[in-house]
């Protein structure tokens, strides 16, 4: 059962000391906050989303806008895909896990569904409890319509990365070889734009980076998402 000792309890609002909404920090950054819906592993929105909204610490955010800037000069966006993460999510997550089950060819195609955790793809606490760590992709600005990746939900009109979002399989590996010469471009190209910004990658998920001077590197918090 997932331990959340050190976690930080506070009220949806105001938020708490250091955090931010990031629209209200750069609103042309695309949200598309899967587990505030169904489009995600789990078929269902995960325990603590109330609204479909990026919460991160004011430090992530204002380098994240950073990011944006570079980035649209190629008429290109940065699109969010979970941000700041509760606790209860994440034990939500496990719980869900543990229950069993066979493989999902949308989201782990070659995993049971109660090995998650051992192999690495969920895990029982997580780094985005801390509210520094976010999972995002590139995307055309001009561009909307879903485009499917191998593995994964459609991801909002991204440029192509290979595998979409949270595809639990090792072809979601930052390095992963072999890779479509464009799908391996623009990898390198989100990893040079987020180090710049002062964001280390998590090697077995390309889209997953925590700002490596994270505020908070031991506290987890636990007050839901919401809109206001």
């Amino acid at each position: 059962m997932l331990s959340i000792a050190g976690t930080l309890a506070a009220g949806a609002d105001p938020l708490p000391a250091g955090f931010v909404r990031l629209a209200d920090i750069d609103p042309t950054i695309r949200q598309d906050i899967r587990y505030a819906g169904r489009e995600n592993f789990l078929h269902r929105k995960v325990d603590g989303y109330d609204a479909p909204v990026c919460i991160l610490t004011a430090q992530a955010a204002k380098a994240l806008s950073g990011v944006q800037r570079a980035i649209a000069a190629k008429g290109l966006t940065l699109v969010v895909f979970d941000c700041y993460r509760p606790a209860r999510a994440v034990a939500d997550m496990d719980r869900w896990t543990r229950e069993g089950g066979p493989p999902d060819p949308q989201w782990y195609p070659t995993v049971e569904r109660g090995d998650l955790i051992a192999k690495g793809y969920v895990g029982e606490l997580s780094s985005h409890s801390r509210g520094s760590t976010v999972d995002l992709a590139i995307a055309e600005a001009a561009r909307k319509s879903p485009v499917h990746q191998a593995c994964g939900a459609p991801d909002g009109g991204t440029l192509d990365f290979g595998t979409g979002f949270d595809c639990f399989d090792p072809m979601s590996e930052t390095a992963h070889r072999p890779l479509a010469a464009e799908a391996a471009a623009n990898r390198k190209m989100l990893l040079g734009a987020m180090r710049a910004a002062g964001f280390r990658n998590y090697a077995r998920e390309w889209w997953h980076f925590s700002l490596a001077k994270e505020p908070f590197p031991k506290q987890r918090f636990d007050f839901p998402v919401t809109a206001d």
